[in-house]
């Protein structure tokens, strides 16, 4: 039984199109001032509903096009990202999506595409050239693909100046045959069983363990230690701050954390698990977080933020 079971699984998870979420993540379920409908807004199936404070995938109506993860925050909504980076090395930095003529590796819709995904593409063949079908017809994703592209690749120079071309219809210097065609089919098939592997395939960095970060924050961080200088997201503390758990509660990357050191409290960001994504700028009680940018020396360390007595201490 363990077997079928297992074989069962790997079928079932193969066929679901729906993105993986995790609600630990999610601004909504970590009650966030504001909360958050991002990934509502931008399905164009209305396969998102959001109820008891977390996010509702229905089966039968995503259509796996990754629009939602592509708006996600707190990157509560997740793909493997795995065989979509390998396809981009194989092309050497050239993908088209599915509804696109011609040969080269093909990913199912462009909206899959993250920031971490092109700027690392971009760290190693400088250009990243995409192919897209008509969007305007298409049933997966819909006429707002090529506008979330733009918004993604501008995310992505955060990280490695990345050129992003997005051209309709075959990709540059890819035309098709019988025998690319056979290879294409061959392959869709290699890349269906590569999405069974739910872990991202990247070099282990220098003081990172394994899993210590999603997926899309490891492909950034990798990109930004091949660029000459990032703009990482990260935030500043101000005078007044309470010491108060608001900011670690909300953060969905735990990016931020609260230890006691003798009789004061301190507050630590760990630079590359920040997602620039406001949580506890919009959540702070007295209102003194602030967004700023981080230069690529601040990226692998942990920085204190605020130390001090909290005026509650002693009550």
């Amino acid at each position: 039984m363990g077997f079928l079971d297992g074989l069962l699984n790997a079928f079932l998870k193969a066929t679901d199109p729906r993105p993986r979420y995790t609600e630990a993540r999610c601004l909504l379920y970590k009650n966030s001032v504001g909360g958050c409908d991002k990934c509502y807004g931008v399905c164009p199936k209305g396969a998102v509903r959001l109820e008891g404070w977390r996010v509702e995938l229905d089966e039968v109506l995503c259509t796996g096009c990754g629009l939602c993860t592509g708006v996600c925050p707190g990157i509560a909504l997740e793909y493997p990202l795995g065989a979509i980076q390998e396809a981009l090395i194989r092309g050497k930095g050239k993908l088209r999506c599915s509804k696109a003529e011609g040969k080269g590796e093909e990913v199912l819709c462009l909206g899959r595409l993250t920031p971490g995904l092109l700027a690392e593409a971009g760290s190693r063949f400088g250009k990243v050239v995409l192919a897209r079908g008509d969007c305007e017809a298409c049933r997966i994703g819909g006429p707002e693909v090529p506008e979330r592209l733009a918004r993604m690749a501008e995310e992505a120079r955060r990280y490695f100046p990345v050129e992003v071309e997005v051209v309709e219809g075959e990709l540059p210097g890819e035309r098709v045959g019988r025998r690319e065609l056979f290879q294409a089919l061959l392959g869709s098939a290699k890349r269906t069983a590569a999405d069974l592997v739910p872990e991202l395939p990247l070099p282990a960095l220098e003081e990172e363990r394994e899993g210590e970060l999603p997926a899309e924050l490891r492909l950034r961080r990798l990109a930004a230690s091949r660029a000459p200088e990032v703009r990482w997201p990260r935030i500043r503390v101000e005078e007044g701050c309470t010491l108060c758990p608001v900011c670690t509660n909300v953060c969905p990357t735990e990016a931020v954390r609260r230890v006691r050191e003798g009789e004061e409290y301190v507050l630590y960001l760990q630079v590359a698990a920040c997602t620039g994504c406001g949580a506890c700028v919009e959540s702070c009680p007295p209102q003194v977080i602030r967004l700023e940018e981080a230069p690529k020396e601040e990226v692998g360390q942990e920085l204190e933020l605020f130390r001090g007595k909290p005026p509650w201490y002693d009550l």
